[in-house]
Parts: structure tokens; C-alpha cells; sequence
């Protein structure tokens, strides 16, 4: 599922939900402003969650 996700995303989604990072790591450690992170983070996280319904009855099939 993470593949469904943009580069930019990705990166923000993975260091921040698998490597535990804060916002203010993932900004300083990618150039980014705080809110961009909390942005990026914000929108994957509802990506995956509208992905999931439809990834959980592919994988019951």
C-alpha cells in the first residue's frame, strides 16, 4: 500500500509511523517546514485509509 503513495509522502509516512521520528526531525532531516510535514503526514495517513477497504477484500478474494 505504501506504493500508492507519492515520494514525498512516503518518506514522511515511513520516518515517522516505522522509524518513530518527530515532525521536527522529519523537517530538519528533509528541509522542510514543520506544517509541511504535519501536511504530508496528514494526507497519507487518509490515503491509506481509504486504501485499506478496498486493499483487505483483494486479499480475502
Amino acid at each position: 500500500m505504501l506504493d500508492q503513495l507519492d515520494d514525498e509522502r512516503r518518506a514522511v509516512f515511513v520516518l515517522a509511523e516505522l522509524e518513530g521520528m518527530t515532525a521536527q526531525e522529519i523537517a530538519a532531516g528533509l528541509g522542510l517546514n514543520v506544517n509541511t510535514v504535519y501536511s504530508r503526514l496528514r494526507a497519507a495517513r487518509q490515503q491509506l485509509e481509504r486504501a485499506l477497504p478496498a486493499a483487505a477484500r483483494t486479499e480475502v478474494r
